[in-house]
């Protein structure tokens, strides 16, 4: 096994090669044929979303002797060659596997080029399979959030804040980080005494409504500031969606549209379906699972939602 690594995509490969007789080059002056490939998946343009792996599987074959095989690629101004060998045996079989990681530093509606050669003595064969780089979503399952820290012990261990893009929580004491509260998307709140769905609460973290919770908690010096310039905004709306599990990319910007301007969304329901649009313009549901309502203290409420959320 060679690993090569690419500027953005990283490649494993494994050959096989089998070697065959053929005749003296003298004994049979017909010209020699040009070798067969085949590459599979032989898709023409094959879509593909960040963080997948793609194989390819490409054989050379041949009734002549096979001089050379070759495999480059193109992507906008880049360029670079995979594979380039020659051949000084008779050799009429090659195989090559090519494992294909899209990473996160491929631009999406990156079209790359996967050019093919192979050659005998007197022909050769050359033509292209494409990777489209499209835009991909995630998928979890199981979030748990809880509602609002009410004191200085709770600061430190109410998961409260979400970060969508890579399912990560975080406490009030966290979101004070700089670094933390620029990934920050939403907040979930539990607004009164009352043991009612209709006081839950999912906030933008730049929501004044946040930063007067706090201030008017004790404990809190200072309180959640939601003027500072790292902390995000949050757009939400109820939706209805007839098919979650089939659920994707482009379904999420159908259902979701336009929307809107809303940075709280108050009454939240088992059943109920929340889109949101981060500040980093990426669109996503959130599906709710269950709540578990206490009034004393209000701060042991809990949501479980699953979400998909565009990358």
């Amino acid at each position: 096994m060679k690993k090569l690594s690419l500027l953005f995509i990283a490649f494993t490969l494994t050959l096989s090669v089998s070697i065959l007789s053929s005749c003296n080059d003298g004994d049979n002056p017909t010209p020699t044929v040009a070798p067969t490939i085949t590459v599979t998946p032989d898709d023409d343009t094959l879509k593909v979303t960040v963080g997948e792996i793609v194989d390819y599987q490409v054989n050379w074959s041949s009734t002549d002797p096979l001089q050379s095989a070759k495999i480059s690629y193109t992507a906008g101004t880049l360029s670079q060659i995979i594979l380039d060998t020659t051949f000084a045996t008779e050799v009429k079989s090659f195989g090559f596997n090519l494992s294909i990681e899209v990473t996160d530093a491929i631009p999406v509606g990156t079209v790359i080029e996967f050019i093919y050669f192979g050659s005998t003595k007197d022909n050769s064969t050359l033509f292209s399979r494409y990777v489209l780089v499209e835009t991909g979503m995630s998928t979890y399952e199981g979030v748990v959030l809880q509602a609002q820290a009410d004191g200085p012990a709770t600061a430190a261990t109410n998961l409260s804040f979400y970060f969508s893009a890579m399912n990560e929580r975080f406490t009030l004491n966290q979101s004070a980080d700089a670094d933390t509260s620029a990934l920050i998307d939403l907040v979930f709140t539990h607004h009164a005494i009352f043991r009612t769905n209709e006081e839950l609460s999912f906030q933008s973290p730049n929501s004044a409504n946040l930063h007067q919770m706090w201030a008017e908690l004790p404990g809190f010096d200072p309180p959640y500031d939601y003027n500072i310039d790292n902390k995000n905004q949050t757009y939400f709306k109820k939706v209805d969606v007839a098919d979650w599990d089939n659920l994707d990319y482009d379904g999420i910007e159908e259902v979701v549209g336009d929307i809107g301007t809303e940075i709280k969304i108050r009454g939240i329901f088992e059943g109920d379906f929340i889109a949101f649009e981060t500040q980093a313009g990426k669109k996503g549901i959130m599906k709710i699972i269950t709540t578990v309502i206490e009034h004393n203290p209000y701060n042991e409420t809990y949501i479980t939602f699953d979400v998909k959320v565009q990358k």
